[in-house]
């Protein structure tokens, strides 16, 4: 019998080393852009982990307290009937664990005058100004010295800006007096008709003045003082 050769193996097409590094560089291309666009759409391909909610802001006040809601921390603002100095008014704050408050702006000058009023109508005033936490700056000594809104500031330590210094016209005018001094505090006006009163002409309901901090008792003679303190 005829014995036929072996069958060799075919061996398969050899692949050239350039052919090789050419696939190898078109799969890394290709990983690139795909890379790339997943960077692009999706922030750099690491998304940053979600931030906290930040907590609800507090909002309990004392029963009684008004709640003015600032972006600082929400304020608790306590009226109160009391015929003291701006000094002895603050003291008086200090007892409810509070400060003589400032005002951080116009809606919450109106509030608080709102609240006076309903105060002196329901004990029969017939004019009254609340004590607030506000001093006269070192720099602006005198009538004219500096703009009005500049001229004073909120002592509370909370209060931000000056939008609350809602003055009467002419105010502050720092009238001076040989046995007060230089009027250093502020006071806010409230009248029963929530408007004017004859008694103190040009001004208006809710306006503020400046005002001698040892006077207690007259200009007017009833006496109120706003405390203020944070929400809880």
């Amino acid at each position: 019998m005829t014995q036929l050769p072996p069958i060799k193996p075919t061996k398969p097409p050899l692949v050239s080393a350039n052919s090789r590094a050419m696939k190898l560089l078109i799969f890394l291309t290709l990983l690139g852009i795909t890379v790339a666009h997943d960077d692009y759409y999706s922030g750099g391909g690491h998304r940053p982990p979600p931030r906290p909610k930040p907590p609800a802001g507090r909002t309990k006040c004392p029963a009684g307290w008004m709640l003015f809601k600032r972006s600082q921390g929400n304020w608790c603002v306590g009226l109160f009937v009391g015929q003291f100095t701006q000094p002895n008014a603050e003291l008086q704050c200090h007892q409810h664990k509070a400060v003589l408050t400032g005002l951080q702006s116009n809606n919450e000058r109106q509030r608080l005058a709102s609240a006076g009023q309903k105060m002196i109508q329901k004990h029969g005033y017939g004019d009254a100004a609340i004590w607030l936490g506000a001093r006269r700056k070192g720099s602006c000594a005198r009538a004219g010295m500096c703009q009005p809104k500049e001229t004073f500031f909120w002592t509370d330590k909370h209060t931000k800006g000056t939008a609350g210094f809602g003055w009467a016209a002419g105010q502050p005018d720092g009238v001076l007096s040989y046995t007060l001094g230089a009027q250093s505090c502020v006071h806010q006006f409230v009248f029963p008709s929530g408007t004017t009163h004859p008694r103190w002409p040009g001004i208006m309901h809710g306006q503020l003045d400046d005002q001698y901090c040892q006077e207690g008792r007259i200009n007017p003679n009833r006496k109120m003082y706003a405390c203020g303190k944070l929400a809880t």
